[in-house]
Protein backbone atom coordinates (compact mmCIF):
# COMPACT_ATOMS: atom_id res chain seq x y z
CA UNK A 1 0.00 0.00 0.00
CA UNK A 2 2.87 1.91 0.99
CA UNK A 3 4.36 1.50 -2.57
CA UNK A 4 1.53 2.49 -4.52
CA UNK A 5 0.89 5.73 -2.96
CA UNK A 6 4.50 6.89 -3.41
CA UNK A 7 3.89 5.95 -6.91
CA UNK A 8 0.99 8.12 -7.74
CA UNK A 9 2.57 10.57 -5.95
CA UNK A 10 5.32 10.43 -8.17
CA UNK A 11 3.06 10.32 -10.95
CA UNK A 12 1.09 13.19 -10.73
CA UNK A 13 4.85 15.22 -9.35
CA UNK A 14 6.33 14.22 -12.41
CA UNK A 15 3.28 15.24 -14.96
CA UNK A 16 3.40 18.58 -13.18
CA UNK A 17 7.16 19.46 -13.72
CA UNK A 18 7.01 18.02 -17.12
CA UNK A 19 4.91 21.13 -17.91
CA UNK A 20 7.03 23.50 -16.28
CA UNK A 21 10.41 22.72 -16.19
CA UNK A 22 12.96 20.28 -17.79
CA UNK A 23 15.43 19.02 -15.03
CA UNK A 24 18.95 17.85 -16.82
CA UNK A 25 19.46 16.14 -13.97
CA UNK A 26 16.52 15.03 -12.23
CA UNK A 27 15.26 15.77 -8.65
CA UNK A 28 14.09 13.65 -5.40
CA UNK A 29 11.23 14.17 -3.34
CA UNK A 30 9.72 12.23 -0.39
CA UNK A 31 12.21 9.40 -0.76
CA UNK A 32 11.16 9.41 -4.19
CA UNK A 33 14.65 10.14 -7.10
CA UNK A 34 13.00 11.09 -10.36
CA UNK A 35 15.37 10.98 -13.23
CA UNK A 36 14.65 12.61 -16.67
CA UNK A 37 16.63 13.73 -19.72
CA UNK A 38 14.77 15.29 -22.10
CA UNK A 39 11.35 12.98 -21.91
CA UNK A 40 12.67 9.85 -20.54
CA UNK A 41 11.55 9.98 -16.97
CA UNK A 42 13.07 7.18 -14.63
CA UNK A 43 12.01 7.05 -10.89
CA UNK A 44 14.02 5.80 -7.89
CA UNK A 45 13.33 5.82 -3.99
CA UNK A 46 16.24 7.64 -2.21
CA UNK A 47 16.84 9.82 1.18
CA UNK A 48 16.10 13.88 0.37
CA UNK A 49 13.42 15.86 -1.65
CA UNK A 50 16.48 17.53 -4.18
CA UNK A 51 15.94 19.69 -7.51
CA UNK A 52 19.11 19.92 -9.59
CA UNK A 53 21.66 18.95 -6.72
CA UNK A 54 21.63 22.12 -5.54
CA UNK A 55 19.34 22.76 -2.86
CA UNK A 56 17.79 20.01 -0.29
CA UNK A 57 14.86 20.27 1.91
CA UNK A 58 15.53 17.75 4.56
CA UNK A 59 13.74 15.50 6.63
CA UNK A 60 10.06 15.31 4.98
CA UNK A 61 7.99 12.72 7.13
CA UNK A 62 5.94 10.59 5.06
CA UNK A 63 4.93 7.99 7.51
CA UNK A 64 1.73 9.80 8.06
CA UNK A 65 1.60 10.73 4.43
CA UNK A 66 1.01 14.20 5.85
CA UNK A 67 3.95 15.40 4.09
CA UNK A 68 4.97 18.55 6.28
CA UNK A 69 8.01 19.88 7.58
CA UNK A 70 8.73 21.08 10.98
CA UNK A 71 10.95 23.75 11.28
CA UNK A 72 13.88 25.36 9.39
CA UNK A 73 14.70 28.75 10.37
CA UNK A 74 15.88 31.12 8.11
CA UNK A 75 17.73 34.14 9.20
CA UNK A 76 17.30 37.69 7.10
CA UNK A 77 19.02 41.28 7.97
CA UNK A 78 17.40 44.33 8.18
CA UNK A 79 18.73 47.27 7.83
CA UNK A 80 17.62 49.93 10.60
CA UNK A 81 17.06 53.83 9.86
CA UNK A 82 19.93 54.48 11.94
CA UNK A 83 22.28 52.18 9.38
CA UNK A 84 22.39 49.57 12.14
CA UNK A 85 22.39 45.85 10.42
CA UNK A 86 19.45 43.68 12.42
CA UNK A 87 19.04 39.68 12.53
CA UNK A 88 15.47 38.80 12.60
CA UNK A 89 14.42 35.17 12.32
CA UNK A 90 11.60 33.89 10.44
CA UNK A 91 9.90 30.12 11.29
CA UNK A 92 9.05 28.40 8.41
CA UNK A 93 6.51 25.95 8.08
CA UNK A 94 6.05 23.51 4.96
CA UNK A 95 2.83 22.53 4.06
CA UNK A 96 1.23 19.51 2.77
CA UNK A 97 1.07 20.11 -0.74
CA UNK A 98 4.24 21.93 -2.73
CA UNK A 99 3.68 23.88 -5.42
CA UNK A 100 6.80 24.66 -8.24
CA UNK A 101 6.35 27.54 -10.38
CA UNK A 102 8.21 29.03 -13.31
CA UNK A 103 11.14 30.74 -13.05
CA UNK A 104 14.37 31.89 -14.62
CA UNK A 105 16.47 30.85 -12.04
CA UNK A 106 16.42 27.13 -10.23
CA UNK A 107 13.07 26.02 -8.71
CA UNK A 108 11.99 27.03 -4.86
CA UNK A 109 10.03 25.16 -2.85
CA UNK A 110 7.74 28.90 -1.49
CA UNK A 111 6.57 28.07 2.01
CA UNK A 112 3.99 30.61 4.12
CA UNK A 113 6.17 32.13 7.16
CA UNK A 114 5.36 33.74 10.49
CA UNK A 115 7.40 36.64 10.76
CA UNK A 116 8.90 36.95 14.21
CA UNK A 117 9.02 40.87 15.61
CA UNK A 118 11.57 43.14 14.46
CA UNK A 119 14.67 43.45 17.03
CA UNK A 120 14.39 47.57 17.35
CA UNK A 121 17.93 48.63 17.93
CA UNK A 122 19.06 49.93 21.63
CA UNK A 123 19.03 53.55 21.80
CA UNK A 124 22.28 54.92 23.23
CA UNK A 125 22.03 56.36 27.03
CA UNK A 126 22.93 59.59 26.92
CA UNK A 127 25.74 61.53 28.64
CA UNK A 128 25.80 62.08 31.77
CA UNK A 129 24.24 65.60 32.87
CA UNK A 130 26.21 65.47 36.27
CA UNK A 131 26.96 69.21 37.37
CA UNK A 132 31.02 69.45 38.99
CA UNK A 133 32.63 72.57 39.98
CA UNK A 134 33.85 75.07 37.52
CA UNK A 135 31.47 73.22 34.45
CA UNK A 136 28.91 73.93 33.02
CA UNK A 137 24.70 72.51 34.08
CA UNK A 138 22.23 71.05 31.83
CA UNK A 139 21.46 74.76 30.63
CA UNK A 140 24.75 75.10 29.05
CA UNK A 141 26.18 77.82 31.81
CA UNK A 142 29.59 78.17 34.06
CA UNK A 143 29.37 77.17 37.56
CA UNK A 144 31.51 77.93 40.47
CA UNK A 145 32.68 76.22 43.33
CA UNK A 146 29.24 75.28 44.65
CA UNK A 147 28.03 74.67 41.93
CA UNK A 148 25.89 77.89 41.34
CA UNK A 149 25.51 79.69 37.92
CA UNK A 150 28.33 82.29 37.36
CA UNK A 151 26.37 85.39 36.11
CA UNK A 152 27.64 86.78 32.89
CA UNK A 153 30.27 83.97 32.74
CA UNK A 154 30.86 83.10 28.93
CA UNK A 155 33.92 81.24 28.28
CA UNK A 156 36.41 79.53 30.55
CA UNK A 157 39.86 79.79 29.99
CA UNK A 158 43.67 78.72 31.86
CA UNK A 159 46.68 80.83 32.03
CA UNK A 160 50.04 79.23 31.86
CA UNK A 161 53.75 79.64 32.38
CA UNK A 162 56.91 77.69 32.20
CA UNK A 163 56.02 76.33 35.49
CA UNK A 164 53.31 74.12 34.15
CA UNK A 165 55.86 72.27 32.56
CA UNK A 166 54.70 70.33 28.69
CA UNK A 167 51.04 70.53 28.12
CA UNK A 168 49.47 68.15 25.79
CA UNK A 169 47.40 71.42 24.47
CA UNK A 170 45.14 68.63 22.11
CA UNK A 171 43.93 67.07 25.28
CA UNK A 172 43.21 70.69 26.75
CA UNK A 173 41.76 71.57 23.48
CA UNK A 174 39.32 67.97 23.83
CA UNK A 175 38.23 69.52 27.42
CA UNK A 176 35.93 72.40 28.56
CA UNK A 177 38.54 74.77 28.40
CA UNK A 178 38.13 77.51 25.98
CA UNK A 179 40.83 79.74 25.80
CA UNK A 180 44.70 80.30 27.22
CA UNK A 181 46.19 83.32 28.40
CA UNK A 182 49.95 82.59 28.34
CA UNK A 183 53.23 84.46 29.74
CA UNK A 184 55.01 85.48 27.42
CA UNK A 185 58.18 86.60 30.27
CA UNK A 186 59.09 88.50 32.70
CA UNK A 187 60.59 92.37 33.26
CA UNK A 188 62.81 94.02 31.02
CA UNK A 189 63.29 93.01 27.94
CA UNK A 190 66.01 90.64 28.03
CA UNK A 191 66.03 87.09 26.39
CA UNK A 192 66.91 85.41 28.95
CA UNK A 193 63.57 86.81 30.60
CA UNK A 194 61.49 85.40 28.01
CA UNK A 195 59.34 82.62 29.25
CA UNK A 196 61.10 79.16 28.36
CA UNK A 197 57.66 77.67 27.46
CA UNK A 198 56.57 80.37 25.73
CA UNK A 199 56.97 79.41 22.18
CA UNK A 200 56.10 76.03 22.67
CA UNK A 201 52.85 76.81 24.14
CA UNK A 202 51.58 79.10 21.51
CA UNK A 203 52.36 76.89 18.92
CA UNK A 204 50.31 74.42 20.45
CA UNK A 205 47.50 76.61 21.24
CA UNK A 206 47.94 77.82 17.33
CA UNK A 207 48.15 73.85 16.23
CA UNK A 208 45.08 72.93 18.37
CA UNK A 209 42.81 76.20 17.40
CA UNK A 210 42.80 77.73 20.80
CA UNK A 211 42.24 81.00 21.22
CA UNK A 212 44.81 82.63 23.55
CA UNK A 213 46.08 85.76 25.34
CA UNK A 214 49.17 87.17 26.91
CA UNK A 215 50.84 87.92 29.97
CA UNK A 216 54.10 89.39 31.28
CA UNK A 217 54.91 89.92 35.28
CA UNK A 218 56.33 93.00 35.67
CA UNK A 219 59.00 94.09 38.47
CA UNK A 220 58.99 97.85 37.12
CA UNK A 221 59.84 100.78 39.47
CA UNK A 222 60.21 103.02 37.00
CA UNK A 223 58.93 104.40 33.30
CA UNK A 224 62.04 103.62 31.90
CA UNK A 225 61.37 99.82 32.91
CA UNK A 226 57.88 99.92 31.80
CA UNK A 227 58.52 100.80 28.58
CA UNK A 228 61.21 97.54 28.89
CA UNK A 229 58.24 95.47 29.64
CA UNK A 230 56.15 96.89 26.56
CA UNK A 231 59.17 96.07 24.23
CA UNK A 232 59.71 92.86 25.17
CA UNK A 233 56.01 91.47 25.04
CA UNK A 234 55.73 93.28 21.56
CA UNK A 235 59.39 91.60 20.40
CA UNK A 236 57.67 88.18 21.21
CA UNK A 237 54.11 88.35 19.51
CA UNK A 238 54.81 89.70 16.28
CA UNK A 239 54.15 87.16 13.47
CA UNK A 240 51.05 85.98 15.60
CA UNK A 241 47.60 86.98 15.99
CA UNK A 242 46.15 87.24 19.49
CA UNK A 243 42.76 86.88 20.39
CA UNK A 244 42.46 87.82 23.93
CA UNK A 245 44.61 90.84 25.27
CA UNK A 246 47.34 91.49 26.31
CA UNK A 247 47.62 91.95 30.68
CA UNK A 248 50.17 93.53 32.26
CA UNK A 249 50.41 91.73 35.95
CA UNK A 250 51.68 93.88 38.72
CA UNK A 251 51.66 92.47 41.79
CA UNK A 252 55.25 92.10 42.89
CA UNK A 253 56.19 93.24 46.21
CA UNK A 254 59.10 95.50 44.48
CA UNK A 255 55.84 97.71 43.44
CA UNK A 256 53.86 97.64 46.56
CA UNK A 257 56.15 99.95 48.10
CA UNK A 258 56.07 102.48 45.70
CA UNK A 259 53.01 105.29 45.76
CA UNK A 260 49.72 104.86 44.12
CA UNK A 261 50.88 107.81 41.82
CA UNK A 262 54.09 106.15 40.69
CA UNK A 263 52.30 102.86 39.49
CA UNK A 264 49.77 104.58 38.06
CA UNK A 265 52.35 106.25 35.91
CA UNK A 266 53.95 103.10 35.00
CA UNK A 267 50.83 100.96 34.36
CA UNK A 268 50.04 104.02 31.94
CA UNK A 269 53.32 103.81 30.01
CA UNK A 270 53.37 100.05 29.49
CA UNK A 271 49.76 99.71 28.19
CA UNK A 272 50.01 103.38 26.07
CA UNK A 273 52.52 101.65 24.17
CA UNK A 274 50.35 98.50 23.86
CA UNK A 275 47.64 100.51 22.82
CA UNK A 276 49.70 102.62 20.38
CA UNK A 277 50.77 99.19 18.45
CA UNK A 278 47.26 98.63 18.17
CA UNK A 279 46.64 95.99 20.50
CA UNK A 280 43.95 95.40 23.29
CA UNK A 281 45.30 95.52 26.87
CA UNK A 282 44.84 95.40 30.34
CA UNK A 283 46.03 94.87 34.13
CA UNK A 284 45.85 91.64 35.68
CA UNK A 285 45.94 91.98 39.85
CA UNK A 286 44.43 90.22 42.57
CA UNK A 287 41.72 91.83 44.68
CA UNK A 288 43.39 94.34 47.31
CA UNK A 289 45.29 95.47 44.72
CA UNK A 290 42.41 96.68 42.74
CA UNK A 291 41.08 97.61 46.10
CA UNK A 292 43.93 99.23 47.43
CA UNK A 293 47.17 99.87 45.65
CA UNK A 294 45.84 100.26 42.02
CA UNK A 295 44.34 103.92 40.97
CA UNK A 296 40.63 103.56 40.47
CA UNK A 297 41.17 104.88 36.84
CA UNK A 298 42.83 101.85 35.80
CA UNK A 299 39.94 99.49 36.89
CA UNK A 300 36.36 99.27 36.01
CA UNK A 301 37.10 97.74 32.24
CA UNK A 302 36.85 101.20 31.18
CA UNK A 303 40.12 102.37 29.76
CA UNK A 304 41.75 98.70 29.99
CA UNK A 305 40.86 95.52 30.42
CA UNK A 306 40.42 94.52 34.24
CA UNK A 307 41.62 90.99 35.05
CA UNK A 308 40.83 89.85 38.87
CA UNK A 309 42.61 87.57 41.04
CA UNK A 310 40.62 86.05 43.74
CA UNK A 311 39.97 82.80 44.80
CA UNK A 312 36.83 81.32 45.95
CA UNK A 313 34.33 79.09 45.57
CA UNK A 314 31.27 81.72 44.93
CA UNK A 315 32.35 84.48 42.48
CA UNK A 316 34.35 87.67 42.27
CA UNK A 317 33.92 90.68 45.06
CA UNK A 318 35.16 93.27 42.80
CA UNK A 319 32.68 95.83 42.94
CA UNK A 320 33.33 97.62 39.14
CA UNK A 321 32.83 96.14 35.67
CA UNK A 322 35.60 93.43 35.20
CA UNK A 323 36.14 91.67 32.05
CA UNK A 324 37.64 87.85 33.24
CA UNK A 325 37.81 86.15 36.76
CA UNK A 326 40.94 84.31 38.25
CA UNK A 327 38.67 82.07 40.40
CA UNK A 328 41.54 79.19 41.04
CA UNK A 329 45.11 78.54 41.16
CA UNK A 330 44.57 74.59 41.82
CA UNK A 331 42.58 73.61 38.93
CA UNK A 332 42.61 70.26 37.33
CA UNK A 333 42.94 70.50 33.35
CA UNK A 334 42.89 67.52 31.24
CA UNK A 335 46.75 67.42 29.40
CA UNK A 336 48.51 69.70 32.42
CA UNK A 337 50.78 68.11 34.99
CA UNK A 338 49.51 69.18 38.39
CA UNK A 339 47.32 72.42 39.46
CA UNK A 340 46.72 75.18 36.83
CA UNK A 341 44.81 78.42 37.27
CA UNK A 342 41.37 79.05 35.56
CA UNK A 343 39.52 81.87 34.71
CA UNK A 344 35.88 82.99 33.48
CA UNK A 345 35.52 85.70 30.61
CA UNK A 346 32.25 87.73 30.91
CA UNK A 347 32.80 89.66 27.28
CA UNK A 348 31.62 88.14 24.02
CA UNK A 349 32.76 84.95 22.80
CA UNK A 350 36.03 84.84 20.75
CA UNK A 351 38.04 81.85 18.60
CA UNK A 352 40.79 81.86 16.76
CA UNK A 353 39.00 84.00 13.89
CA UNK A 354 39.15 87.36 16.35
CA UNK A 355 41.89 89.23 15.70
CA UNK A 356 42.67 92.06 18.55
CA UNK A 357 45.29 94.29 16.57
CA UNK A 358 41.84 95.33 14.76
CA UNK A 359 40.96 96.68 18.02
CA UNK A 360 42.67 100.20 18.32
CA UNK A 361 42.84 100.49 22.34
CA UNK A 362 40.47 101.80 25.05
CA UNK A 363 37.58 102.69 22.87
CA UNK A 364 36.91 99.75 21.23
CA UNK A 365 36.59 97.59 24.48
CA UNK A 366 33.56 95.60 24.62
CA UNK A 367 30.29 96.00 26.83
CA UNK A 368 31.18 93.05 29.65
CA UNK A 369 27.88 91.44 31.35
CA UNK A 370 29.44 91.70 34.55
CA UNK A 371 27.76 91.61 37.98
CA UNK A 372 26.65 95.02 38.90
CA UNK A 373 27.56 95.79 42.94
CA UNK A 374 24.67 95.03 45.21
CA UNK A 375 23.87 98.41 47.77
CA UNK A 376 24.15 98.06 50.95
CA UNK A 377 21.00 97.60 52.81
CA UNK A 378 19.55 100.59 55.41
CA UNK A 379 20.23 100.32 58.92
CA UNK A 380 17.69 98.43 61.42
CA UNK A 381 15.80 100.05 63.42
CA UNK A 382 14.66 97.92 66.49
CA UNK A 383 11.09 98.18 67.41
CA UNK A 384 11.06 96.14 70.63
CA UNK A 385 12.62 93.65 73.17
CA UNK A 386 10.63 91.54 75.62
CA UNK A 387 11.92 89.38 77.97
CA UNK A 388 10.38 86.14 79.47
CA UNK A 389 11.93 83.43 81.25
CA UNK A 390 14.82 82.47 80.20
CA UNK A 391 14.15 83.42 76.43
CA UNK A 392 13.71 86.97 74.80
CA UNK A 393 11.79 88.07 71.36
CA UNK A 394 13.23 91.01 69.41
CA UNK A 395 11.39 92.84 66.66
CA UNK A 396 12.42 95.86 64.33
CA UNK A 397 11.05 97.78 60.93
CA UNK A 398 11.12 95.94 57.94
CA UNK A 399 13.64 96.60 55.24
CA UNK A 400 12.90 96.53 51.82
CA UNK A 401 14.71 94.46 49.02
CA UNK A 402 16.68 92.19 51.40
CA UNK A 403 17.44 88.48 51.56
CA UNK A 404 17.24 88.32 55.56
CA UNK A 405 18.83 89.89 58.87
CA UNK A 406 21.73 88.81 61.36
CA UNK A 407 20.83 89.29 64.94
CA UNK A 408 23.77 89.38 67.91
CA UNK A 409 22.64 88.92 71.40
CA UNK A 410 25.62 89.30 74.11
CA UNK A 411 25.94 89.34 78.23
CA UNK A 412 28.61 92.10 77.03
CA UNK A 413 28.09 95.71 76.00
CA UNK A 414 31.08 95.39 73.82
CA UNK A 415 29.84 92.50 71.96
CA UNK A 416 33.07 89.90 72.99
CA UNK A 417 33.17 87.10 70.91
CA UNK A 418 33.68 84.60 73.51
CA UNK A 419 29.73 86.15 74.84
CA UNK A 420 28.44 87.02 71.91
CA UNK A 421 25.99 84.26 69.51
CA UNK A 422 24.31 84.83 66.26
CA UNK A 423 20.89 84.17 64.91
CA UNK A 424 19.63 84.66 61.60
CA UNK A 425 16.21 85.15 59.83
CA UNK A 426 14.14 86.08 57.17
CA UNK A 427 11.05 87.12 59.02
CA UNK A 428 11.01 90.30 61.48
CA UNK A 429 11.41 89.16 64.48
CA UNK A 430 12.93 86.19 66.30
CA UNK A 431 12.47 84.37 70.13
CA UNK A 432 15.97 83.65 71.34
CA UNK A 433 15.63 80.73 73.89
CA UNK A 434 17.89 79.10 76.28
CA UNK A 435 19.08 82.31 77.46
CA UNK A 436 20.25 82.78 81.52
CA UNK A 437 18.28 83.70 83.72
CA UNK A 438 18.00 87.25 85.82
CA UNK A 439 21.30 88.08 83.04
CA UNK A 440 21.18 91.44 81.16
CA UNK A 441 21.31 90.72 77.75
CA UNK A 442 22.23 93.01 74.51
CA UNK A 443 20.75 93.04 71.16
CA UNK A 444 21.48 94.27 67.82
CA UNK A 445 20.29 93.84 64.41
CA UNK A 446 21.98 94.23 60.80
CA UNK A 447 19.99 93.38 57.66
CA UNK A 448 21.32 92.08 54.75
CA UNK A 449 21.35 91.39 50.32
CA UNK A 450 22.96 88.93 47.86
CA UNK A 451 25.65 90.09 45.55
CA UNK A 452 26.07 88.08 42.43
CA UNK A 453 28.91 85.66 43.73
CA UNK A 454 25.92 84.76 46.60
CA UNK A 455 27.66 86.45 49.54
CA UNK A 456 25.67 88.45 51.79
CA UNK A 457 26.63 92.29 51.49
CA UNK A 458 25.24 93.72 55.01
CA UNK A 459 24.27 97.01 56.23
CA UNK A 460 27.20 99.13 57.02
CA UNK A 461 26.35 99.24 60.48
CA UNK A 462 24.45 97.76 63.26
CA UNK A 463 20.82 99.06 64.62
CA UNK A 464 21.29 100.92 68.29
CA UNK A 465 21.93 98.33 70.61
CA UNK A 466 18.91 97.46 73.29
CA UNK A 467 18.92 95.49 76.72
CA UNK A 468 16.64 93.52 78.48
CA UNK A 469 17.28 91.47 82.07
CA UNK A 470 16.24 87.70 81.80
CA UNK A 471 13.41 86.87 84.04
Amino acid sequence: MRNNLKKKVCSLLVATLMTTATFANGFTYGGITVSAEESNVTVQNSGNVEISGEKTYSDINDSTGSGVNTGDVETSTVETTTGETVETSTDETTMPETTVEPTTEEPTTEEPTTPQPTTVPVTTKPASTKVVAWGKNAAGQFVNGNKKVIKGATMKGVDVSYHNGTINWKKVAASDVDYAIIRCGYGDNIKSQDDKKWAENVAGCEKNNIPYGVYIYSYATSVKQAESEANHVLRLIKGHTLNFPIYYDMEDAVQAKLSKSNRTKIANKFLGIIKNAGYECGIYANLNWWNNYLDSSLGGDNTWRTWVAQYNNNGCDYKRNYSMWQSSSTAKVSGISGKVDINFWFGKVRDRSYDITVKKGPSTVNTVATPKPVKAPARVKIRSVKAGKKKATVKWKKISSVKGYRIQYSTSKKFTSKTTKSKYTKKTSIKIKKLKSKKTYYFRVKAYKKNAANKKVYSKSWSKVKHKKIK
